[in-house]
């Protein structure tokens, strides 16, 4: 009984730990994400907070904020060279 109750431990700590979420850091300037968020602040609520990169893509980048109640996506449109359409340089 206590060989099965190890191999049960076993199986299921290897189950677990094979489905973690793995969060890769994408390689991009995290400076982006706050020119970002700097070029929507105007029309975002007062006390808005950048929260970080959420995805990036080809040629969109999606920001995460704390709006007060929630955290929330936002997305950017990115130019060929990577700056975030928008954004003063």
């Amino acid at each position: 009984m206590r060989i099965l109750t190890a191999i049960v431990y076993i199986a299921l700590t290897t189950l677990i730990l094979s489905c973690d979420q793995h969060h890769d850091t994408p390689d991009i300037d995290p400076m982006l994400g706050r020119q970002c968020f700097e070029s929507h602040r105007a029309t975002l609520a007062p006390g808005t907070q950048y929260e970080g990169i959420a995805e990036v893509a080809e040629d969109r980048l999606t920001i995460r904020i704390m709006d007060g109640i929630d955290v929330t996506t936002l997305d950017c449109g990115l130019n060929p060279d990577g700056t975030p359409q928008g954004a003063e340089k």
